[in-house]
């Protein structure tokens, strides 16, 4: 009887990292470049225990789901957009660990260096790019990254890709990826397209589908769960009063 509580409480564990997951891609459902999370459970070692309940010994592994989003013009020059394959590449500065990302909404700082909205340096071919301050000129960044201010080459974004970015990229933090000691490889022919950003790719009604569905098989191990707890509150009564 004790077995069976331990498999509705492990169940219910499992529902209720499940449940987790769903929130975080629903937090994000706006988040620019965002890649909904998934939760991997692999059942080994099946086997009825002593009471003839099924049990097995799970393992979680979370993982990206990597598809691309929605395509959506702003007409913001800064913004841009990934048409195929690939990533940008970000870099903390004070300690150099890099990011990738397809979120492509960037800013200038005062000190003309292009950045993401979280105050990472955007990287060009050659390091950071850096804009020409207060110059007022437009902006133009061609289909191959090549940045223009005032038709004056400024540098090109870094496109990177991954031999396998399921396997080789974690999520660091919002719509950002850390490498994981894999070495990206320099895009060939990357499709960059301005005044345009890549929206999440998590679809809320598909989520919230999930967490109705989640919700409810935790509800039957939480009645399982208080049934068993009933009937060994009996059995320990009933015991107590031979």
């Amino acid at each position: 009887m004790l077995l069976r509580l331990e498999n509705a409480a492990a169940s219910m564990s499992e529902m209720q990292r499940h449940q987790d997951r769903v929130a975080n891609n629903l937090a994000n459902a706006d988040t620019v470049g965002y890649k909904r999370d998934r939760l991997f459970t692999t059942a080994l070692n099946e086997r009825l225990d002593a009471e003839g309940a099924p049990r097995s010994d799970r393992r979680f592994r979370q993982g990206n789901d990597l598809s691309a989003g929605t395509l959506e013009e702003t007409g913001n020059p800064l913004d841009v957009a990934l048409g195929g394959d690939g990533f940008f590449v970000t870099q903390n500065e004070a300690t150099g660990e890099q990011r990738y990302t397809r979120a492509g909404h960037f800013v200038v700082d005062n000190e003309g260096t292009l950045r993401t909205p979280g105050g990472l340096a955007v990287m060009g071919e050659g390091g950071p790019l850096q804009l020409p301050v207060d110059t007022g000129g437009a902006i133009e960044i061609s289909k191959s990254g090549e940045i223009r201010v005032d038709n004056r080459r400024i540098g090109t974004l870094r496109v990177v890709t991954f031999d396998n970015p399921q396997q080789q990229l974690q999520r660091a933090e919002g719509a950002a990826f850390a490498a994981d000691g894999a070495a990206p490889q320099e895009a060939e022919d990357p499709l960059v397209l301005q005044g345009t950003v890549e929206t999440s790719n998590v679809d809320p009604v598909a989520e919230m589908t999930d967490m109705i569905e989640h919700f409810r098989l935790f509800e039957s191990q939480q009645k399982a769960l208080r049934t068993t707890d009933s009937v060994l509150s009996r059995a320990t009564r009933d015991l107590g009063e031979l």
